[in-house]
């Protein structure tokens, strides 16, 4: 087989290979009106209503504050655990109660955080797990 033809079959399997890619990850994308934290569902404008909302020192990110979700959804001595974020898209990153209290959620349902790097926003948060 020449190159002539092996550019053609390459280039092919290329693209089946990226488009099955892109059609796993959203498979895998949940969409859901419902947040859940710690077991019980709330609606972004649930959340809204509990935590007055704030803007981070310096910053154009308006939001809520992590720390006062956390509080007023009852979660019992929360310095005492960790948080998983979870996007709809699968994924994840875990935070500390310090890292909280540092922390927003929009109404775009993203995770913005001063202390930590842009790793750590999470968009379309479906869930924050105490653990």
């Amino acid at each position: 087989m020449g190159k002539d033809r092996l550019l053609p079959i390459l280039a092919v399997l290329i693209l089946i290979t990226a488009s099955t890619a892109s059609l796993y990850v959203h498979a895998l994308k949940t969409t859901t009106e419902t947040l859940t934290i710690n077991g019980q569902d709330y609606t972004i404008d649930q959340l809204f209503s509990l935590v007055k909302p704030r803007s981070l020192n310096g910053s154009e990110f308006t939001g809520i504050s992590l720390d006062g979700i956390l509080l007023k959804t009852g979660v019992s001595n929360p310095e005492q655990h960790q948080y998983t974020l979870r996007g709809s898209d699968g994924y994840e990153k875990t935070v500390t109660w310090d890292n909280m209290k540092s922390g927003l959620l929009t109404k775009n349902r993203e995770s913005i955080f001063s202390d930590l790097p842009k790793a750590f926003r999470v968009k379309d948060i479906v869930t924050i797990e105490v653990k």
